[in-house]
């Protein structure tokens, strides 16, 4: 009697995206904040072991904003639960746009709980040319991603906001919703047009109104 082998099933891989820019001395800041100053404290020649002190703001490199951030009585970042910080995410690719209306966001698949916004600003990163404005975000388009129940917004720039806006539109909008903002993602190009499971993990800072921020994107193959 023959026996009917089973095809073999080719092993899942995981595939892990890291979307963060690192923070380094001399980065070049968002207009008005403070530097970042990393500097060797100890050695090992003189102190037997290194250690580097640090000054830099928490809205520096990759970070998350609060809305606390912004808002008078708003929830500081440090009072979200952990599970905020873990999300399906879609990257939608921006790059063509003037601007981000609903039509765009409309392709977004239904279901993920976090949107990146793809534009290529991460290209001009630590040049004068990543504070001029992306292609942004609509109010229209924000309402309904919120509707829909996105409450992390995630960009490759500086801001969702145009620079010269002093209102912060967007900003207040998704805060309004108690939703989460990423700004200074890396490495979008590599997820574009995928939904991947989303680690958006920030310094656990007191009373804070952002933090620097490790963002890890991953899916299968």
């Amino acid at each position: 009697m023959s026996r009917e082998t089973k095809p073999e099933r080719k092993a899942e891989k995981w595939v892990y995206v890291d979307l963060s820019h690192s923070i380094a001395d001399g980065d070049l800041p968002y207009p008005g904040d403070p530097p970042t100053v990393i500097r060797q404290w100890s050695s090992l020649e003189t102190e037997a072991f290194r250690l580097k002190q640090m000054s830099f703001g928490s809205h520096s490199a990759t970070h998350l904003d609060s809305p606390s951030h912004l808002v008078a009585k708003g929830r500081s970042l440090d009072s979200f639960l952990p599970c905020s910080f873990f999300h399906e995410a879609f990257t939608l690719a921006i790059q063509n746009c003037r601007s981000i209306g609903k039509e765009q966001v409309k392709t977004i698949p239904l279901g993920v709980t976090s949107v990146l916004f793809f534009s290529g600003w991460q290209d001009r990163w630590n040049s004068e040319r990543y504070f001029e404005d992306p292609p942004l975000l609509t109010e229209e388009a924000t309402t309904l991603l919120l509707e829909r129940g996105i409450r992390l917004f995630g960009f490759d720039s500086s801001s969702c906001d145009a620079l010269a806006s002093e209102w912060l539109p967007i900003h207040h909008l998704i805060f309004s919703y108690d939703g989460l903002i990423l700004e200074n993602l890396n490495n979008l190009g590599r997820v574009v047009g995928r939904t991947v499971s989303l680690v958006a993990l920030p310094l656990l800072l007191d009373d804070s109104d952002g933090a620097p921020t490790r963002v890890i994107a991953s899916y299968k193959v």
